[in-house]
């Protein structure tokens, strides 16, 4: 049995787009068929997804940008 660091990381890393298409879909499909997993699964997406809701990023203008090109050499 898996142990809920392992789930916990492997699902971490679906919502950071790190994992190869194969593992997306054992993911998944473990998500639909382990509660424990998928309670897991829920409880992150609800965490990100509250955090792309309720935090502000701050703008950067873009000659903020430039600026930081131009003192690092890129073009």
């Amino acid at each position: 049995m898996e142990k809920h660091n392992e789930i916990q990381n492997r699902v971490s890393l679906f919502f950071d787009n790190a994992l190869a298409e194969k593992e997306r879909k054992a993911l998944l499909n473990q998500v639909d068929c382990d509660p424990k997993c998928s309670k897991i699964f829920h409880k992150e997406q609800n965490y990100r997804n509250f955090i792309k809701n309720n935090i502000a990023r701050p703008s950067v203008s873009t000659d903020l940008i430039q600026s930081i090109k131009d003192s690092i050499n890129i073009r």
